[in-house]
């Protein structure tokens, strides 16, 4: 059944697994199943609820139509009040305000300390240069057919 000496060279984690895994794994037995499907007074109900035929696909269409309509609508309202609300509170202009706030920040750095200039050019040029490495690395893995190795791959024995 079991080689011991893939026992000893597996991980601690994959035996507690494989012991977890034994001891979730209960079934019921058939008197118990019995006496509490006796419990249940409407065991006809259940067994209708079995047999009910499926809607007809055209309904499902309709429903599904009628619910995204019922979405889109209600998208629709909550951004007109939330544009009208956020235009009373004077959203807009703070939004404005954070926009500018990194540039002003940096004339303010450029007045106090001149030599931030080069230091603030130097990350530019190292952002960018990151940007198109990420850009590589990620084209690289895409035609390179990578796949990301999954953790529930494992055999369990």
């Amino acid at each position: 059944m079991h080689d011991p000496s893939e026992a000893s060279t597996r991980d601690p984690e994959d035996a507690l697994d494989r012991v977890l895994r034994q001891e979730l794994r209960w079934e019921a037995p058939a008197e118990v199943t019995a006496c509490l499907l006796g419990l249940i007074s409407s065991s006809v109900v259940w067994a209708e609820t079995a047999r009910r035929p499926r809607p007809q696909p055209w309904y499902s269409t309709l429903v599904l139509i009628l619910t995204a309509v019922a979405v889109g609508l209600s998208l629709a309202v909550a951004w007109q009040v939330l544009g009208s609300l956020g235009a009373e509170l004077g959203i807009v202009a703070i939004l404005e305000q954070l926009r500018a706030a990194p540039a002003i920040g940096l004339q303010r750095l450029y007045e106090a300390l001149p030599a931030s200039r080069q230091v603030v050019a130097v990350l530019v040029i190292v952002r960018e240069q990151l940007h198109w490495l990420l850009l590589a690395i990620m084209l690289w893995l895409a035609l390179d057919g990578w796949q990301p190795r999954r953790l529930s791959t494992r055999q369990t024995p």
